[in-house]
Formats: C-alpha cells, structure tokens, sequence
C-alpha cells in the first residue's frame, strides 16, 4: 500500500508549486547536477530573506466563494394542526444558519419566535386562527437569502392525534373521543394497525383514510371496520376513481368495534402515512343533478351522510360545458363537483323505473342524472327514434367522483337485447406464452402466420383488430390501442383472457347473413357496452347507435358489478354524433444542431366515430431546415412521427416562428401549434441517414420487399446504435429485426435492412426516417435523435397477364 501511494507525492508538489504563483514557479525549475552545498547560519539567513520576498511579490491565489448549501427540511412534526388552536411545530433542518425564518402561505397561520433545540433543530409555537380554511396549506424557511423547498400543514377542524407503531405493540388502540383525525404511518412490513371503538346500536360513522391527498407512499391502502372477533363487516380499498378508501358504516349493535387500516402489498416506511378522520361528520359524496341546461335555474341536492337542511343550493347554469360548484364550508367533500351545462333539456331520473313497463320517457336528445341507490337496482329509460337516425349514448359516472361502473344496454319494444351485427369465425386460435389483462395490446396466438392486419379477432366478445404482426423472436401480435391500452371495436368491452383462452379471427356479416358452413361459430354482437371502447373514459359506458327502423327503444343502465348506493350517482347523455379529431404536437422545443435531425410525432384523439384519415402540412421553414411534409395520419389510426432537419452548412439560430402546421381531415381543418423555442445544441455523437442501397429513393412493390441501408456517420463515439424506422405507412415493416432489434454494432457504420409491404397497401409515396430507438417495441419520435426524412414510394404490383 505505501509503495502505490509513493507516485502522488511528485502530484502533489507540482499542484503545490502550481498554485504558489509565478515567482515560485520560477523558483522551481531544477538545478545542475553539481553537488549542493553545505549550508551554513549566513545563507540560512539570506534563504530565509529571499522567501519573505518572494512570498510579498506571489500574487494571492483568487479565493473561490463556496456555494452556499441548500436549505433543506428534512421532518416536520406534528404534521397537522386543529383550526382555533395553538400547537408546538418541530422541524429537523439540514445547513441552518443564524437567523432562520419561517413563513406561511396564508395568514391564518400566525408564526411565534423560532427557538434552536440543537444546530438541526427547531421549535415554534404556530396558531391556526378560526379564518384558516381546512386542507394543506404551505410553510417555507428563509435563513440568509436562502429558501427551503415548501412543506406541507395539514388544518382540520377536528382534534389531531398521533400513533406509532409501538403503540399496536399489545393490541388495538383504544379510541374514546370522537370525532378525532388519526395520524399515523404504517413503518414496518406488514403492519395492520388496528383502533378499538365502542359503539351503541344503530351509531353512524364516516371513516375517510387520507393517503394519497396527503403525499403518501402507501399505494394500496385497506380501510376495514372488524367485529371485536376480528371478521371483516365492511371494507374499502379505495378504487373508486383512483380517490382514498372512505366508508360509512352503522352498528349493527352495541359493542367494541375494530378499524384496521393496512397495505395490501405489505409494504411499509416512515413515509407511509396515513390520516384518519372518523366521526358523525357530514360528508358530501354526490350532487343531483349532475347536469343542467345552460340559462335554466335549478335546485342542486347534496348526497352523503350526516347533512342538515341546508345542503340544497339554488343556481343558473352558464353557458354550456363545465361549471364548478363550491360546497358549504360545512361539509366536507371526497372530491370537487362540476356540473355538467348542456345545450340541451336534462332531467332527473323518476323511480320507481326498474321495470319495463315504468320505463320513464325520454325524448332525444336529453341528459338524465341518475342514482344506482342499492345493490341489483337498474334504471330503464324508454325513447323513439326513426330508421336512419345515429345517437350516442353514454354515461359519466367515475368522472365524475361515483363509484358507480355503469353498463348500458339497448333493448328492443319488448325489452329483448337489441342486436347489432354478426361475425363470422373463420380461423380458430388462441392465447399463448401468458395471460394478459384488459389493457395490453401485445398477445400471442397460436397459428399467427395465417392471420392478416386489420382482421378482428373475437375473444369472449371482446372484439380487437390486428395492428402488427410478430416482427421478430419472442413477439406477439400488437392490437390497435389508445394511449398504451387495447381498443375494443363495435362497442365492445375490453376484458382479461388467460393462457389457453380460445379465439377467433372473425368478419362482419350483416344480421341476416346465413352462416357459413366451415365448422366455426357465428356470434352475435348486441347492444352493449360496460367500458368504452376508446379507453377514454375508464370504467363508464358508451354505445354508438343508428336506428334500423322507427320506433320505441329502450335504455337500461346498472351497474357491471350489481353494486349500488346511495353515492352511485351517474349522467346518461343521448346526444347526436359530431365526429371530430383533435391532434397534439409532441417533440416540441427541439434540440437541434446543424448537419442533424430531431424527431417529432402528432397524436390525434378521434371523436364520436371519426376514422378518416388527417392529412398534415408544414409550411413557413426557414432555409437550411427541412420537415417531413407532407404527413398523413392513416384512416383508423392516431399517431404519425416526422423529423425535423438543419442542413450542415446552416447557421445555428434560425428562426422557427414562422413555421405553420396545418391539419385536416373529415371537411375540417385547424392550427395545430408550433414547435416553439429551439434549443442549439453542439453536434452530436453521430448523424444518422436513411437510404436505397442506389442512393436514391425508397422503392417498394406491394406484397414485395426491398434493401436499404442505416448509415451512421460517427463524431468520436463508436458505441452501440440502436434503431428503427419510423414514419412507415401501415402494412410496411422492417422484417428482419432479432433479439436484439435493429443496431449498428459497435465500431461499425451501418446496417442494412429490409423493407416488406402487405400485398393490400395501396400505391403512395410517404416521408420515413431513421430513429435511435429499439425495434423490439413501439415508439414514436418525439424528441429522439433522426435521420432526415426519406421518400418512400410504395408501387403496385404487377399484375401478370393472362394465357
């Protein structure tokens, strides 16, 4: 060890001599190899002389002002305060210095004098007044011109406790007082924590668990009320729209109850908090209506528990769309409300409607507020319609806070489902390798090779459509999908399917089609839909419907699960279809170098039914910069990706302002945005070019196949390139991708490729490019690295003459 430290002491003298000055540097170069001299007291004396003299002439070394260290807030406690009240705040701080401040973000929360318990920590007395509003307001500290990150105090009107996990140590926890906000935070893997209650027969309680509003780390938080034996009498986990678990819970007799709040996951750390308020408290958890006509006045009705005479408010709706609707301070509220405006007539649903014959009248279009009020109930709705004539019908009920998961359904006069369409299997399959839930749009099936694109694929009536084919080892088939979740078609519901699941490839025949004689199945598709199959929505419904002759029809809603409440409140809106698109630019601000190119993509939201293709123009380039245009989003799909390029010889700095992207489709048009403020950037690690093995243009014959080359000029790096081409009109694909997808290995300067056509892609010529990402799984081009755009010409294949 000492002999491999011995080689930094020559290291260090130089650093030494280096930052001593320029006088010392001199002083420093070596002498001739006479032999030195023995010294003796007079040249000790000049030695000593000459160094004070060099030492006045040595410029000082320029001291570097160290940056100050962050001021931080490591803890604070107790995190809450009762509003009216005085408490004692602790805070843990990292990097004090003398003179620390500390600041509320409303003034309902007046601060005493800060006092040092030790150089890490604080203490104050903070006073929540009667003006401060319950929820999370914010603190900082200030100390010599430093600020701290904000923290986060909660204020409750309701007294505040704290528990440990010491405190469960030998059995629940005793609860007397009431109504109390629990604090407490589940450290340890698997911990349960469990409070013991005593009730009286028929006692009411609402028991909210704060997780996710207060920041915490428990992700599958269970809020359960036990007997004194330990079973389960109620429970929630808290799906109900993403929101915290909250129960309402009535003994059934006098006795000792037990709360129990857990992780379903196990897991535990001080940052699993958890606040529990729990009381007689009046808890707003819906509103009827949800919806109103815009200019009409009307009473709004809140639902919950514990609610006094005053929970009714009167107002005129606006124009028509969202308005929010601010609650009496009283209450306390689940999440916010906003009432629906609508253009139209609305009503409140009229029970008793359970029955065919209580069908209660509608007349198209219209929005009903509706109430699922108890387990099994159902709301039928009667309406008339002529032959030719398309309505859309759907609910809002997660939306808008309800625990409710709707399920519409389309009946007939004599309330017997409607139908829809038939399908025809022609090939049989099914699921292999996994099981998949009912998001994931990558599946593998047997006997995939005899398969097409585009084909629908029935899997217990949840009906999807080939994307893509396996491209490669250890790949499925990809569905279509919206924003990563699998796209249901004809309004079905996207469900789970297992391993060994069988399916079918299916076409649609029309109802009266007879069915073909080929030993496969014809099935029926109704009327109906649990989850819309857009994916937009989450668990509410939605049905496209064009009526095939005039008549009476009938609309039943319930919920999927045969749940029900007094909170599952919904919106069913029959309104006519206005297809539409809306598009989003992505890679916006893009980080641009001359000689290189940036990817960009456009994403489009079809509504109520639109599947046209949207053609994109960008227009106003300055010189030297080059686009992919023009773009065009296929019929049925949602993206397409562009690259942005600057020539080589171009001046960084161009200006982009001027640049327009234009969109259209379906008889509409409309701006789409701008790329905004370009960032310069030095060169990159390598350019990337996309081109036939002639140099030229892309040619590819339909059903066919064609080389190109992935070429990539290296800037001192020679490491590993991952890519893939982007901008290919569907049916086209790179085709010889591996395990490890498309790379230019390391050291080397391309890789050739190859692109195949389906035989059906028609004859065009589009704009694709290079992009450093993985073949292996979907991507678009949105701030990656590209090569300029490359035109490819898909021309149709020849056809042979006859004999």
């Amino acid at each position: 060890m000492i002999s491999r430290s011995l080689p930094l002491l020559p290291c260090l003298c130089i650093a030494l001599a280096l930052a001593s000055g320029s006088v010392l540097a001199q002083a420093a170069k070596p002498a001739t190899k006479a032999a030195p001299a023995k010294p003796n007291a007079a040249s000790k004396a000049a030695s000593k002389a000459a160094s004070k003299t060099m030492a006045k002439a040595a410029p000082k070394a320029a001291a570097m002002k160290p940056k100050p260290e962050a001021l931080l807030i490591l803890a604070v406690e107790p995190p809450a305060c009762q509003i009216g009240s005085r408490m004692s705040l602790q805070l843990d701080c990292s990097h004090l210095g003398d003179k620390p401040m500390l600041k509320a973000s409303h003034p309902g929360i007046r601060i005493g004098e800060l006092k040092r318990l030790s150089p890490k920590r604080l203490q104050c007395e903070i006073t929540a007044t009667a003006e401060l509003p319950r929820g999370a307001h914010q603190l900082t500290l200030q100390d010599g011109g430093r600020q701290s990150t904000a923290f986060t105090i909660h204020a409750d009107d309701l007294p505040q406790a704290n528990s440990s996990a010491a405190d469960f140590a030998k059995g629940p926890k005793e609860v007397v007082q009431r109504p109390l906000a629990l604090w407490g935070a589940l450290t340890e893997i698997g911990q349960h924590d469990r409070y013991a209650l005593q009730l009286a027969a028929a006692e009411e309680l609402c028991l909210d668990l704060a997780v996710q509003q207060i920041g915490s780390a428990a992700k599958t938080p269970l809020l359960e009320v036990l007997d004194a034996q330990g079973k389960t009498l109620a429970a929630s986990r808290g799906l109900q729209s993403g929101r915290d678990p909250f129960l309402h819970f009535k003994a059934t007799a006098a006795g000792r109850y037990l709360v129990q709040i857990s992780n379903i996951t196990m897991d535990g750390s001080a940052a699993h908090r958890y606040r529990l308020s729990l009381g007689a408290l009046p808890y707003a958890t819906g509103l009827l209506p949800l919806a109103l006509q815009e200019g009409q006045s009307g009473a709004l009705q809140w639902i919950g528990h514990h609610l006094n005479a005053e929970t009714q408010v009167q107002l005129k709706a606006g124009a028509a769309g969202e308005m929010e609707i601010k609650a009496p301070a009283a209450l306390r509220w689940l999440m916010p409300v906003k009432l629906r405006v609508e253009p139209w007539a609305c009503c409140l649903e009229a029970e008793p409607n359970d029955q065919l014959a209580q069908a209660q009248p509608l007349t198209l279009p219209q929005s009903v507020s509706g109430l699922l009020q108890r387990e099994g109930d159902q709301d039928l709705y009667a309406f008339d319609a002529k032959a030719g004539e398309s309505w859309i019908f759907e609910t809002e009920a997660a939306q808008r806070g309800s625990p409710a998961d709707t399920l519409i359904e389309l009946l007939d006069a004599k309330g017997q489902p409607l139908p829809r369409i038939k399908m025809q299997a022609v090939r049989d399959s099914y699921c292999t390798f996994r099981g998949v839930d009912a998001n994931n749009p990558d599946i593998r099936l047997q006997n995939w090779q005899e398969m097409d694109l585009k084909q629908f694929v029935w899997f217990g009536g949840d009906i999807m459509r080939i994307f893509r084919m396996p491209r490669g080892p250890d790949a499925g088939c990809l569905f279509y999908s919206v924003a990563g979740k699998r796209r249901a078609y004809f309004d079905s519901t996207a469900v789970a399917h297992a391993l060994d699941e069988p399916c079918y490839v299916v076409e649609p025949r029309p109802l009266d089609a007879k069915p073909a004689a080929n030993g496969l199945p014809c099935f029926t598709v109704e009327h109906r839909n649990d989850d819309s199959a857009d994916r937009r929505s989450g668990s509410d419904s939605r049905l496209h419907f064009t009526a095939t002759q005039t008549g009476r029809y009938h609309l039943r809603i319930s919920d999927a699960r045969g749940w029900g409440s007094p909170r599952s409140t919904y919106l069913l809106r029959l309104r006519r279809p206005q297809p539409d698109f809306q598009l989003a630019l992505q890679g916006q601000a893009p980080k641009l170098a001359p000689g290189n190119s940036m990817g960009f993509s456009l994403r489009a939201m079809r509504l109520d039914g639109f599947e046209g293709p949207i053609r994109i123009d960008i227009s106003g380039l300055p010189p030297g910069i080059r686009a992919s245009t023009p773009l065009v989003i296929e019929e049925g799909h949602d993206l397409i990706s562009g690259s942005l390029s600057v020539a080589a010889n171009a001046a960084p700095g161009a200006d982009l302002s001027s640049i327009r992207i234009l969109a259209s489709g379906g008889g509409k048009s409309r701006e789409v945005g701008n790329f905004g403020k370009v960032q310069w950037v030095p060169a990159p690690k390598y350019t990337l070019s996309l081109l036939a093995e002639d140099g030229g243009d892309l040619r590819l014959v339909a059903g066919g196949r064609v080389k190109a080359m992935l070429r990539a000029k290296r800037n001192g790096d020679n490491g590993i390139i991952n890519l893939d081409v982007h901008g290919l009109p569907h049916g086209v694909i790179v085709d010889d991708i591996g395990l490890n997808g498309v790379q230019i290995r390391e050291g080397e300067q391309e890789r050739p490729i190859s692109l195949s056509a389906a035989a059906w892609v028609k004859p065009m010529e589009v704009w694709c490019h290079a992009a450093v990402s993985s073949a292996r799984s979907e991507h678009d081009s949105a701030a990656l690295q590209t090569s300029p755009a490359a035109r490819l010409r898909i021309l149709a294949a020849k056809t042979l003459a006859k004999p």
